[in-house]
This record gives structure tokens, C-alpha cells and sequence, in this order.
């Protein structure tokens, strides 16, 4: 019985968060500098993520990271999901795929739209 729970989740193990994240920015052709400084994250914390394979870093974080990354819609959620996020039916969230489906990934955009409907920034 154990053994065919260890088959299965052994199936369904995905890559984690940091894993993803820099296989994303591999696949970009960014240097990792530049990803940051777009995110406009200082170097300290970038280097925690990089550096320390268990560290989430908070949502909107993530969310800057995959705008900076111009991912598609899936991409975008499979990043997400990895840090144990998601989007919901939230007004800020709703801006959030709307950026996403109409490919604004611009953070000044982003965040124009989302004080206009939400009075927040990322």
C-alpha cells in the first residue's frame, strides 16, 4: 500500500519553485541582473532566492518575476502554483489577468491599472 502511494507521488513531483523560476529565466536569455533590476528587488534578496532552494518569497514578488519574464498565461500560473500560490476572483487579481491576456507586462502599466481599479501597487 505505501509503496503504491511513493509510485504516485513520485508521478505527480514537480520541479520546485527556484527550480522553475531560473529555468523560466534560463529560457529568457536574461541575465539574472537584469531580471532583478526590472523587478526592482535588490540584489540581497534575489540572491536568497537564487541561494536557498526552500525560500518563497511573497506573492507579489512572484507575480513581478513572471511579468518581468513576459510569461504566458500558463507559465505564469505553473510559477505561481509552485510557490503554493494562485489567482483568484479578486478585483486585484482580475487586473492581474487582464494584464496577462492582453500581454501588459510593463510594471509601470501593471501598476497603473491596478491603482486605477484597486488603489494598490505591486
Amino acid at each position: 500500500m505505501k509503496e503504491s502511494c511513493k509510485d504516485y507521488l513520485g508521478h505527480i513531483e514537480s520541479k520546485s519553485f527556484n527550480e522553475m523560476l531560473f529555468s523560466f529565466i534560463d529560457k529568457s536569455g536574461h541575465k539574472d541582473s537584469e531580471i532583478y533590476k526590472k523587478v526592482n528587488i535588490d540584489r540581497k534578496l534575489f540572491s536568497k532566492i537564487r541561494c536557498d532552494r526552500n525560500y518563497i518569497p511573497r506573492r507579489n514578488v512572484i507575480i513581478k518575476l513572471c511579468l518581468a519574464l513576459r510569461l504566458d498565461r500558463k507559465d505564469f500560473n505553473k510559477l505561481l502554483n509552485s510557490a503554493g500560490y494562485s489567482l483568484s476572483n479578486s478585483k486585484f487579481d482580475q487586473v492581474i489577468s487582464y494584464c496577462l491576456e492582453n500581454k501588459i507586462f510593463d510594471l509601470y502599466q501593471v501598476n497603473d491599472y491596478l491603482y486605477t481599479f484597486c488603489g494598490t501597487l505591486l
